[in-house]
């Protein structure tokens, strides 16, 4: 293995073994039983700052609402069932598990904050969440809002985890998801140590544009978990958009795209020249709720990339 491959096959590991370990830094307080944390030699926490810096008072609540699907998912897993009051409608009309939703109000993230407002909720979770008009007006409501922020991979789903089992006064579940996350995620291409690793580029159609996704984004930590080099890592971060020559530079061994999307991929000035676009099993397409969400989908994605490309069980 080269030192590029080495590096960028190790990228995934680096970055979600520093999150791993950020639980319980030094002075970091955590809360008993949705109470005011404390440490030793500290005085109790009152609130929690969000991803916004906005304080969010520490308590026991009753009736959250998420907005998003990474925050239905990471309620699920993180607080008792009777504690959470509505869904949003991106979990309900999952195809594969929406059922799991069942039973509970669901709620339009993004649709008239009065609707909102009328379920009466105690907490609202959000992620980067409309306008900061919407929650105003949630807060002058008497609504606690709780922005997670941007999530852009492992290293943030695993911290927003353990900042919302904060806030629901359980740290303990927030670590143990964040470390089960971070294993399970590695283990994916774990039968592929020692050898030889595909290259591959995430491409997708933006208007007139041909967009990637690489360092800084979840695709790239999918793409590394499944045991393929993200070969724009080294030269591109975030969401960058290719022109012909920075395409035909890369040539990847795999194109990763979002599925009814490999014609109009490959149909693109530069793209049309790639190797994997004229040979057979060199395109990989996956539904596009498994590519677009930043949170515990990246396992089912990079688990489903792996299985097309090794074509191997674990």
């Amino acid at each position: 293995m080269n030192r590029a491959t080495l590096a960028n096959a190790c990228a995934l590991a680096a970055a979600v073994g520093l999150t791993v370990q950020l639980g319980r830094g030094p002075g970091r307080a955590m809360p008993v039983h949705g109470g005011p944390s404390t440490s030793p030699g500290s005085t109790a926490r009152e609130s929690l700052p969000d991803a916004t810096s906005h304080p969010v008072p520490l308590r026991r609540y009753t009736r959250i609402v998420s907005t998003n699907l990474v925050t239905d998912r990471l309620l699920l897993d993180l607080a008792e069932p009777d504690r959470i009051l509505a869904f949003s409608r991106a979990a309900a009309e999952r195809p594969q598990d929406g059922y799991r939703y069942s039973g509970k109000p669901i709620v339009d993230g993004f649709g008239p904050v009065e609707a909102l407002i009328a379920l009466r909720p105690d907490l609202v979770l959000s992620n980067s969440f409309g306008t900061p008009g919407r929650t105003a007006k949630l807060r002058s409501a008497g609504i606690e809002v709780f922005d997670l922020g941007e999530l852009r991979g492992v290293g943030s789903l695993v911290s927003a985890a353990k900042t919302l089992a904060e806030l629901l006064g359980q740290p303990e579940r927030g670590q143990n998801f964040a470390r089960s996350f971070v294993q399970r995620m590695n283990s994916v291409a774990a039968a592929l140590t020692g050898r030889p690793r595909k290259t591959a580029l995430f491409l997708s159609i933006i208007g007139n544009q041909v967009q990637g996704g690489t360092t800084g984004t979840a695709l790239h930590d999918v793409l590394t978990a499944a045991g393929l080099v993200d070969i724009a890592a080294a030269l591109y971060r975030d969401w960058p958009a290719y022109s012909a020559e920075q395409l035909l530079a890369m040539e990847p061994d795999l194109i990763v795209t979002k599925q009814g999307m490999s014609a109009a991929v490959c149909a693109f000035p530069g793209a049309d020249h790639l190797a994997a676009c004229h040979e057979p099993d060199r395109i990989i397409e996956l539904p596009a709720e498994l590519l677009d969400e930043p949170g515990p989908a990246m396992l089912e994605a990079a688990e489903a990339i792996y299985r097309r490309v090794y074509g191997e069980q674990r």
